[in-house]
């Protein structure tokens, strides 16, 4: 099975397998389909993979890392917009499960891009991006991932929060810790007494100033009034252009439908009067035709009655013939 043809796209060497990627076709569609060649067969086949699969995209890079992952980095595709824009997703391609993952690393990811470099080194497990372009610009920068495998996240994880001087979290279990409190009187009567005549006196004072709050949330309630007033009225303005308008939509449609039922009346009425015309003129073509029959009818009788008189006065002519020739043998035998 022959992929279609397509350009930018990209191919990774797996054992005796080519995987190929993505790529863009001459009318600007871009893939995201993926393809197998078997460099002992030379058969292609077409994979369905499972998963996350990237965006439909051209100019990516496509790296194995030994036998069991191919790791898909960047390229360019086309936005909601319709806009052909870059990108700087990762994706990785599990070959044993045919399934598409995004991978953990660490590090910064480069920037989106575009017709860029990558490789593994494998001894570090890092993927490194050189060099690329996307819309704004083009790029010289080396960028570093460091995969993470699924299995080492905890130690990782660790090892990055100790960097940063932050201890692990403990999945195990911790006593619950009770806090010490002391249940002691050490106030002074006199202080007591201090702290009951100042909150009588804040009491007061909030007294006092009950009314100023009261004439605050009048206030406030009034502008609150004045606010679903004005609303209100707004409502009701829109409530009345809505009607005029659906008024006025009203009247159109039943002028329209006035004007459509006038030329359904007109062209009946012409159906009509050209119907009329036809049969008229199609009788009148008739009895011309019937006239005309009946006096080829008429004209053929006659002929044949002048045929049949012809044909009597032939013989009798016949008949004088041999009689005048009888005649004159007699007279010639004389």
């Amino acid at each position: 099975m022959f992929c279609l043809c397509r350009y930018n796209h990209t191919f990774a060497v797996v054992s005796e397998q080519v995987f190929m990627f993505g790529g863009c076709a001459e009318d600007g569609c871009y893939y995201k389909d993926v393809h197998v060649l078997n460099t002992e067969t030379l058969v292609w086949q077409r994979y369905g993979v499972k998963g996350e699969s990237p965006l439909a995209c051209a100019g990516q890079t496509l790296t194995a890392h030994h036998d069991k992952d191919i790791y898909l980095f960047g390229g360019k595709c086309t936005s909601q917009d319709g806009t052909v824009t870059s990108t700087n997703e990762i994706h990785k391609l599990s070959i044993a499960k045919m399934k598409w993952k995004v991978p953990l690393y660490v590090g910064i990811p480069p920037a989106r891009r575009h017709d860029h470099t990558a490789f593994i080194l494998h001894s570090h497990v890092c993927i490194y991006v050189f060099g690329g372009k996307n819309e704004e610009q083009e790029f010289n920068d080396l960028k570093v991932m460091k995969l993470i495998n699924p299995s080492e996240r905890q130690p990782v994880m660790k090892q990055i929060l100790s960097e940063f001087g932050l201890q692990g979290v403990s999945h195990g279990f911790v006593p619950t810790k009770v806090p010490n409190v002391k249940y002691e009187l050490s106030e002074s009567p006199s202080l007591f007494s201090v702290r009951t005549d100042a909150a009588a006196s804040a009491q007061v004072t909030a007294q006092r100033d009950f009314s100023a709050v009261r004439d605050e949330a009048m206030d406030m309630i009034h502008k609150a009034f004045s606010m679903l007033d004005g609303e209100f009225q707004k409502l009701d303005r829109e409530r009345s252009e809505l009607a005029q308008s659906a008024a006025a939509l009203q009247y159109k449609r039943e002028s329209h439908q006035a004007h459509h039922q006038q030329q359904e009346e007109e062209l009946q009425e012409m159906l009509e009067r050209h119907r009329a015309q036809n049969e008229t003129w199609l009788r009148a073509r008739a009895e011309e035709n019937d006239k005309e029959r009946k006096g080829l009818c008429k004209l053929r009788e006659e002929i044949v009655h002048e045929q049949g008189r012809l044909e009597e006065e032939q013989g009798n002519i016949q008949k004088r013939s041999e009689h005048l020739l009888s005649i004159m043998q007699q007279f010639k035998g004389m």
